[in-house]
């Protein structure tokens, strides 16, 4: 029996990750089951299992596919102290509604299932764990650039993490948003924010 190697195992991962996604915006998180998703994806029910046990698994691969790539790329620009403005941190992180990505729709449904889903919501709030600190680390640069000559440690932690905690916010009211009314361009929505929140 010829060896599976990992190429082709991440390649299954991928396209049952993408059944999914279509099984969970047509059908909702609560209602999706595996036997949909073997449907969909014309595979088994055990290749299914043998890949993910649970809806908590397939979030977490989802969630890395389209999010987790982009958050690595800018915490690795920041460990090489690339200054990177909170502006762009937030187009980045859009991008991955609008790229072709994940859908707001399902990550609005991936909230709310985790409001009575324990395995689910522990998963999301590990997500938001390593999106506050990669984007903390990401802004660090910045953080130490913005506040002058010979900064304090902290505060430039401190600085950086508030900073990424705001972005954090503005991209859920921006996934809600999309979610109930559509896309918004990105550019555009950027600037707005700039402009509500200036002088």
């Amino acid at each position: 029996m010829p060896k599976v190697t990992d190429a082709y195992r991440e390649a299954r991962r991928d396209e049952i990750a993408q059944a999914a996604v279509r099984c969970l915006v047509r059908k909702g998180v609560r209602d999706t089951s595996i036997a949909d998703i073997v449907e969909e994806s014309g595979l088994s029910t055990g290749a299914i299992y043998s890949h993910f046990t649970n809806k908590a698994e397939l979030a977490r691969y989802i969630v890395a596919r389209f999010l987790i790539v982009r958050i690595d790329a800018l915490e690795a620009s920041g460990l090489r102290g690339v200054v990177t403005p909170p502006r762009d941190v937030l187009t980045e992180l859009l991008r991955t509604f609008t790229d072709g990505g994940m859908p707001a729709s399902l990550v609005i449904q991936f909230w709310g299932e985790a409001m009575v889903d324990e395995a689910l919501h522990a998963e999301m709030m590990r997500t938001a764990g390593r999106l506050g600190s990669s984007l903390t680390t990401a802004l660090t640069p910045w953080a130490r650039v913005s506040l002058g000559p010979q900064p304090g440690d902290e505060e430039v932690v401190d600085l950086a993490a508030e900073t990424a905690r705001t972005i954090a916010t503005l991209v859920q009211g921006y996934v809600a948003n999309t979610a109930v009314f559509g896309p918004r361009d990105v550019p555009e929505y950027v600037s707005s924010v700039v402009v509500a929140l200036s002088d």
